[in-house]
């Protein structure tokens, strides 16, 4: 399963430069239905989701729909999800499935099948994945990702307290988990051949303390995406302090300070500018 098109490292790259960098978040629960005046059902769900797509229009190179809020409702909250997948697609976004799948074996290889490729129900252009069943277990499921020009972000470092004694546990060799992860993502993007390009990513919380700097560096050229933003309390001076030099790698992510300006769509669009814009400009302090 090869295929031609550009993947997906060029093209969020491209649409970062010409758009912004910002990905939204896209986590449609039932308190923020019901703010919105939806109902809870599969039609409430399609209703959300198609007036933040119209909201949005052509304003983020990324969007993220998180799978949970998609399969509380069953059968037809999935073909919610293959529709907003689809609906910012065809308004020239890219799609990130958050997902977080982490398992071994045919059942891993069957997780990636249902997200990349051209018998994918959502045709993903990148998806999240959780390691730690062993980097070594993803490595089928990151090959299908390059067949198909599509993109895995790894968690390494997330921003949730409850991670963190795991995250920074060391191994016999000195290194912490994240900084065997990230010195493992680095290898597989510098493997040599005819599809040489970064296909994993790291999940980087953008609340992280300035001693995950040293991760940021391990990581070499892969793309960081940075949830927290908003909600979570950081703000664009926080990836400043973590990510200097290392700015166009950085996928600024935010959800609930975006959704909860809805339903009104002049006030969404004015929230997605509040993120696009200062997610912009710091990506342009990487040309300086």
């Amino acid at each position: 399963m090869t295929s031609l098109a550009p993947p997906f490292i060029h093209n969020f790259n491209a649409l970062a430069d010409a758009r912004s960098p910002f990905c939204l978040g896209i986590d449609p629960s039932k308190e923020l239905l019901i703010r919105w005046g939806l109902e809870d059902t599969p039609k409430g769900l399609r209703e959300f989701c198609d007036r933040l797509a119209d909201a949005a229009g052509d304003r983020v190179a990324l969007v993220k729909p998180q799978s949970a809020f998609f399969e509380r409702h069953g059968p037809d909250g999935l073909k919610v999800l293959q529709h907003v997948m689809k609906r910012f697609k065809d308004q020239g976004s890219l799609t990130l499935l958050d997902v977080k799948r982490g398992d071994i074996g045919s059942t891993m290889d069957a997780y990636a099948q249902s997200l990349f490729g051209p018998n994918s129900a959502y045709k993903a252009d990148a998806a999240t994945f959780t390691p730690y069943l062993g980097l070594g277990a993803l490595v089928k499921t990151i090959e299908l990702a390059r067949a198909a020009n599509a993109y895995a972000f790894v968690v390494v470092r997330s921003s949730n307290p409850e991670g963190t004694s795991l995250q920074t546990a060391k191994g016999a060799d000195g290194r912490t988990v994240a900084e065997a992860l990230a010195d493992g993502i680095r290898e597989l993007n510098e493997q040599p051949g005819p599809k040489a390009f970064p296909v994993v990513g790291a999940v980087m919380g953008a609340t992280l303390p300035d001693s995950d700097r040293g991760v940021v560096e391990r990581l070499g050229g892969a793309l960081m995406l940075t949830p927290g933003i908003g909600a979570q309390g950081a703000g664009f001076d926080d990836l400043k302090r973590l990510f200097s030099g290392r700015e166009a790698q950085v996928v600024p992510t935010a959800t609930r300070s975006v959704l909860e300006a809805g339903p009104d769509l002049a006030s969404l669009r004015a929230a997605l500018e509040r993120h696009t814009e200062p997610a912009r400009r710091f990506r342009e302090d990487a040309k300086r």
